[in-house]
């Protein structure tokens, strides 16, 4: 392999793990969270996920970052297995070392993840 096929191959993971924190992820989420017809956890993630993007228009975050928690967030919560929660931190450094390295703005990433806390502690309290 050469330079340029790596380079390629690198940039092109970054951004498959990017779509971790995408809409159309969150909703496949969604849809899952819906079967298992428990519908106060379908109603806080839907209500944080809502939430989240509202507010990451208003103030221009990176969706990405904040979506990407609130998942990894609210799943590992449902899960209660350290081992899925492991995994889902893994994923979430990595969704965000993929925006840095794609040269995503760090400041906007920084409140996509404010944000996303934000988003998510809210929905969890209420």
């Amino acid at each position: 392999m050469n330079k340029i096929q790596k380079k390629t191959l690198i940039k092109n993971t970054a951004r498959d793990l990017i779509a971790l924190g995408s809409i159309p992820f969150f909703i496949l989420v969604l849809a899952r969270i819906y079967i298992l017809a428990q519908p106060d956890y379908f109603i806080k993630i839907t209500f944080s996920g809502f939430l989240f993007i509202i507010l990451s228009f208003i103030f221009k975050t990176n969706i990405y970052s904040g979506l990407g928690l609130i998942t990894g967030f609210f799943l590992s919560y449902h899960y209660k297995d350290i081992k899925f929660t492991i995994f889902s931190i893994l994923a979430y450094i990595l969704l965000i070392t993929s925006l840095i390295y794609l040269k995503e703005s760090k400041k906007k990433i920084f409140f996509g993840i404010l944000l996303g806390v934000i988003a998510s502690l809210i929905s969890f309290i209420l």
